[in-house]
């Protein structure tokens, strides 16, 4: 079984090649069935559909890319917690920059998913209609 550094590297892998695909159901699929995520205007996005759902509008809205600096880990047996600053690209040359959480758990089959999400910007420069 990988390791959690290992299956967390593949995790962005994943998140990258949804962006490139423009693959919202590729991008849920890393959470958690109860997944959320905490949005910095306040919203709570409960569940694969809904997570899905809010990652196709980042797409509509222009997102072309991520990548993160500054990545902190904390791994327990079943619970992980990484922490940094991931910058959010947009097709009109934007970056949306966020310091960000995410709490991951490991199920009893070994693998790790996205369970909370939550994020503060960082700044100015978000495209309209984009929470990121």
């Amino acid at each position: 079984m990988a390791t959690f550094e290992e299956q967390l590297a593949e995790t962005h892998r994943e998140v990258v090649r949804a962006i490139d695909e423009r693959d919202p159901a590729r991008f849920a699929s890393l959470y958690t069935d109860t997944g959320m995520l905490l949005t910095p205007d306040g919203r709570s996005v409960r569940g694969r559909n809904a997570i899905a759902e809010e990652f196709g509008a980042w797409l509509a809205a222009g997102m072309v890319g991520q990548s993160l600096d500054a990545v902190e880990l904390t791994v327990g047996d079943t619970l992980a917690v990484e922490e940094g600053v991931a910058v959010g690209e947009f097709v009109d040359g934007s970056e949306a920059r966020s310091n960000y959480v995410v709490v991951h758990v490991r199920g009893d089959d070994g693998i790790w998913l996205m369970h909370r999400d939550i994020w503060t910007r960082i700044g100015a420069g978000v495209p309209e209609g984009v929470s990121y």
